[in-house]
């Protein structure tokens, strides 16, 4: 009797704890209810959902590889699952047509746009992460020659325009992000800065590997403004929306961004130490083989470049504070003494001011000296030459010099 018992507790419990443990507490991908899904598509974003049950096998499988997926979208495309087998979720899954388990969305601008359904028969990561990164409806134009960019710019003038410089071959996600949030309000485009020639054409510096600039054009100029904040998601997101509203000039706005520092946060951290490796991973399955990818490895493709790395939601890696440099502790010695130089001569020529004209006295070897009246402090002698130094460490005998020498010679050395 007791086996039968614990049997019918075990199926009991079994789904909830299948529920909770069915994704990894470290994974990006969050579950979602009714009430929050409904919020999630107010969002003008490109977000996908999985429509799940905890008793699928097929679910239990896709768990890994959809998590997996989701690490090289974060945080820039939302992943969601929703748990179909809830009640409380019953009324959401048949409105969205699920019959089926697992079932995958793809809701382009949230509500917005009617949703795509993954609908090929491999459910890998690589697979889920190229469709979806390949179905964001950023518009952003791509200008391959540098000739292209003025007639683009005044072709769009009536509107405000976001131009990158990027030496990377393929659109950065960041930035297909924002050309499909801000696709009703500005017109976005990409150049392939290769070597740095087009950021010299353009009055820059020759542009290093990594490196991306992002301009602004204002509608109905021709003049830009460089954006000089962090290239993160709402970072810029930020600035753009202060142009929209007109709650800032473009150039306060620039400055603002210009001002914000970056606060890393350490579960970030953890999560980019992840995404790194989690994206080469995905570059290399997201051809048919390794032969497919070696091509493309040799046409250009470069899964460390741009858009492969840095803080989740950034262009580029973190940016990395200057640290000011040691003090070398031979110019050290030297700005002492000189400080206690100037010091001791200012000392001497207040109290000779004081008290008369200082005159000048033969010194020893014959040459001029100011003289101190008496009760005030001499000034410090004149650093010895190193010629000095080496007479006078024969005459007493020493063989090295002392710390004072030592700083004279590097004096004159310098």
């Amino acid at each position: 009797m007791l086996l039968p018992r614990i049997l019918a507790l075990t199926l009991a419990l079994a789904p909830a704890f299948v529920q909770a443990g069915m994704f990894p507490e470290d994974s990006t991908v969050k579950m979602l209810d009714a009430k929050g899904f409904r919020k999630a598509m107010k969002q003008n974003v490109t977000q996908v959902v999985a429509f799940v049950a905890p008793w699928c096998g097929h679910c239990q499988r896709l768990v890994p590889e959809y998590s997996k997926a989701a690490l090289g979208l974060y945080p820039l495309v939302p992943t969601y699952a929703v748990d179909c087998d809830n009640a409380k979720n019953k009324r959401l899954c048949a409105e969205q047509g699920v019959k089926g388990f697992p079932t995958i969305k793809l809701f382009p601008r949230g509500g917005r746009v009617k949703p795509l359904e993954y609908t090929h028969g491999e459910r890998g990561a690589s697979a889920i992460y190229y469709w979806v990164t390949r179905n964001i409806p950023h518009g952003v134009k791509k200008l391959y020659n540098f000739d292209e960019i003025t007639p683009w710019l005044e072709e769009n003038k009536d509107k405000g325009r976001a131009f990158l410089l990027n030496n990377g071959k393929h659109i950065p996600i960041l930035w297909q992000v924002l050309g499909n949030k801000y696709k009703d309000n500005f017109k976005f485009s990409v150049h392939r800065d290769r070597q740095g020639r087009s950021s010299e054409k353009m009055g820059f510096e020759k542009s290093k590997w990594g490196s991306s600039k992002v301009m602004f054009y204002p509608a109905g100029s021709m003049d830009y403004v460089v954006y000089e904040g962090l290239q993160k998601f709402d970072s810029l997101s930020k600035f753009f929306d202060s142009v929209i509203d007109g709650t800032a000039d473009l150039r306060t706005a620039n400055e603002e961004a210009k001002n914000e520092e970056f606060v890393p946060d350490e579960k970030e951290l953890e999560i980019q130490r992840r995404q790194e490796a989690q994206r080469i991973a995905l570059a290399h399955g997201g051809f048919n083989d390794l032969i497919d990818f070696e091509k493309a490895v040799l046409s250009g493709y470069n899964p460390h470049g741009p858009g492969h790395d840095g803080y989740p939601g950034m262009m580029g890696d973190v940016p990395k504070k200057e640290e000011a440099k040691p003090e070398d502790p031979i110019h050290k010695i030297l700005k002492h003494q000189q400080q206690a130089e100037s010091e001791s001569a200012k000392a001497g020529q207040m109290a000779a001011t004081a008290q008369g004209t200082p005159f000048e006295a033969a010194s020893s070897s014959g040459q001029p000296q100011t003289a101190t009246p008496p009760g005030t402090p001499a000034a410090s002698p004149e650093p010895l030459t190193v010629a000095a130094q080496a007479e006078s460490a024969q005459a007493t005998g020493t063989s090295r010099p002392s710390a004072e020498a030592d700083a004279a010679r590097a004096k004159d050395e310098l």
